[in-house]
């Protein structure tokens, strides 16, 4: 039976899979018509090479006693990994195939820190300040009601929980989403300061991506 550490080493091992097509794959999730018998795409090493769940989980600053929610979690590209960190993951995604896959994961890596949810785009069932860390990684471009969101996460996050948002530069490329429909950093820190969150930190995740954290403005 393979241990979370052998699942974890699973992801980001995969065959290698045409850049293109790993970014088609992230387009079609997160706009819910992913299909998830291509999940081991999200998983592909060809990935890492532009997202490493690594390198940016060292940087967001997590520990033994931090309870996170991966809100669009997929197949588990940063859950997992994070399992590894962290005291318990909350896995919340709005395609029951998606937790499902990190299902089969849990029960082979026989691990127990681990919940996965099937949440609605701007509710997410989960008691008031029971997080430490909310995490979205190129979700937030993609949300339709991201002021219903930004309560929700105010609503979850303990006194002094972050929220760490990861999303696509603003800038041409051959891969990913239209330009149009991405947000820049400074766009993502207006919406988000407006709905009560202040800006603690900018870092980079990569070649293509930005990584910003907040945390809960004072009220």
């Amino acid at each position: 039976m393979h241990g979370l550490q052998d699942i974890v080493q699973g992801v980001g091992k995969k065959d290698k899979m045409p850049v293109l097509s790993i970014h088609k794959c992230e387009k079609d999730i997160m706009v819910h018509k992913f299909d998830a018998k291509k999940a081991e795409i999200l998983d592909s090493i060809d990935r890492r090479k532009f997202l490493n769940p690594d390198s940016i989980l060292k940087k967001a600053g997590l520990d033994s006693d931090t309870v996170l929610a991966d809100l669009g979690c997929g197949s588990g590209y940063f859950t997992i990994p994070a399992l590894l960190i962290v005291k318990k993951v909350y896995a919340i995604d709005v395609q029951q195939e998606m937790l499902d896959i990190i299902g089969e994961k849990i029960r082979t890596g026989k691990i127990k820190n681990i919940e996965t949810i099937l949440s609605k785009e701007s509710s997410i069932p989960l008691p008031d300040k029971s997080v430490d860390v909310l995490f979205m990684a190129n979700v937030f471009h993609e949300l339709d009601d991201r002021g219903g969101i930004l309560k929700e996460a105010k609503r979850i996050l303990s006194g002094r929980g972050r929220m760490i948002i990861i999303d696509w530069k603003k800038i041409e490329m051959e891969f990913g989403p239209p330009v149009g429909e991405r947000l820049t950093a400074e766009e993502v820190v207006s919406i988000c300061e407006k709905g009560g969150f202040t800006m603690l930190e900018r870092l980079e995740a990569g070649e293509y991506n930005y990584m910003l954290v907040f945390g809960k403005s004072a009220t």
